[in-house]
């Protein structure tokens, strides 16, 4: 006869050999709730901290406290005290994107919940809260948590089917160390993206001096470059509005660039676009090629229009959205790599948004940006900029390349050693 499975990880410390227990979270916990509606009247500047689903992570049970609210109640107000948290709390995304999973930690301070976040308090006597909020986070418990939606086509989450919802549970020593262990990698990556963040602020501080002429760079022999030049967009080159494909026609055919794709991007490379039909005239008119600048001609939310993303590969045959204006320059005045920084850089972007026109989206045409007056240094001064911040995007490129790869091995480890 063959022997049962034993409820034990693929990945165990080798001290514990005891098979885990499957319990519900209502079991393990003292209570489950979620947050109170019409907490609005008591939104303020200050006062306690509102914790929200924009402050869960799916990636990080560590909350994200950088977009935070306050509420403020009144003495006399009962309002929030089924909702206070508690330090080892776990919070519940059980609206739109569910399953995310934060803990509270022990500085947090006087903090309440709304609606769309459930709060789940564990008992120490038979889970530590942080194995629960690891447990909760694994990809099978997200997979879980969201077979359990209740509401059809607007996603949602019940009380009940939390408390329901089944978690396996290894002794509380063996969680301790499992949670010390996944913490110490979660500490590491929290100092990566701190390390990120820091270089993106010292990254956008140096563009702004640069770009400002605080910071001037002088040639080999140590005098000063010349003074910078200034012409309009359209002195450089030609800008020219792109093509406006019928929805029919997306799926086959020549490789399009839409928006979607240059998003939040300083650069362009080779990469899986979308396909749209079109006939070899239009491709000849609207192709683009190495060298080029791309402009968000339209945007719904203000910062995004203007963003500029530099061609940086050979591409064969494409072409790209109506809601984007190219710029091809045919003088020879900018340095291939400097046009990505300048045209990002704050001044640009300054005299781009005064240009700018709003009505459902805020726009920007292609005449009020050839008249742009650029201004840009001498050849040699150039390359020496594109130099510093090519360095400074490789160490943002590479810490960014180790948050990935961390984030991986944390994940493959969460899958392992979890029942």
């Amino acid at each position: 006869m063959r022997k049962p499975e034993r409820d034990i990880p693929n990945v165990r410390f080798v001290e514990f050999t005891e098979d885990w227990k499957k319990l519900k979270v209502e079991q393990i916990s003292e209570c489950v709730t979620s947050g109170s509606r019409g907490w609005a009247e008591y939104y303020s500047t200050q006062g306690a901290k509102f914790i929200r689903m924009t402050n869960l992570d799916r990636n990080n049970i560590q909350l994200q406290l950088s977009d935070l609210k306050y509420v403020l109640l009144p003495s006399h107000s009962s309002e929030g005290k089924r909702t206070a948290l508690k330090t080892g709390d776990i919070l519940i995304s059980i609206t739109a994107e569910l399953g995310k999973i934060g803990i509270v930690p022990n500085n947090l301070g006087e903090a309440y919940i709304n609606q769309h976040v459930c709060l789940v308090r564990p008992n120490p006597a038979y889970v530590f809260p942080h194995f629960l909020a690891f447990g909760l986070s694994t990809f099978e418990s997200h997979k879980r948590l969201n077979r359990l939606n209740d509401s059809g086509a607007k996603a949602g989450l019940n009380l009940g089917s939390i408390k329901k919802f089944s978690i396996k549970t290894p002794t509380i020593s063996e969680q301790k160390k499992i949670s010390g262990f996944l913490e110490a990698i979660a500490t590491h990556l929290t100092q990566l993206r701190r390390k990120h963040e820091l270089l993106q602020t010292y990254k956008r501080g140096v563009m702004q001096k640069i770009f400002s002429q605080q910071i001037r760079f002088k040639q080999a022999d140590g005098t000063p470059f010349p003074e910078w030049n200034g012409k309009r967009l359209k002195m450089l080159g030609d800008l020219k509005n792109g093509f406006n494909a019928d929805k029919q026609a997306f799926g086959e055919g020549t490789q399009f660039i839409n928006l979607m794709d240059i998003f939040g991007q300083n650069e362009i490379t080779k990469t899986t676009l979308g396909r749209v039909k079109i006939s070899s005239k239009q491709i000849e008119q609207y192709k683009i090629q190495k060298g080029d600048v791309l402009f968000v001609r339209s945007s719904v939310k203000r910062e995004g229009v203007g963003q500029s993303c530099l061609v940086n590969d050979d591409f064969s045959d494409t072409v790209y959205s109506g809601f984007i204006i190219r710029f091809r320059e045919h003088s020879t005045e900018l340095n291939h790599l400097y046009k990505k920084y300048c045209f990002s850089s704050a001044q640009f972007r300054k005299k781009l948004l005064s240009l700018a026109t709003s009505s459902a989206n805020t726009n920007i045409n292609q005449e009020s940006l050839s008249n742009i007056q650029l201004s840009y240094p001498h050849p040699k001064e150039q390359e020496k900029i594109t130099n510093l911040l090519s360095a400074i995007d490789e160490k943002i490129r590479l810490i960014s390349f180790r948050i990935e790869c961390g984030e991986k091995f944390k994940q493959g480890l969460l899958q392992k050693m979890f029942v």
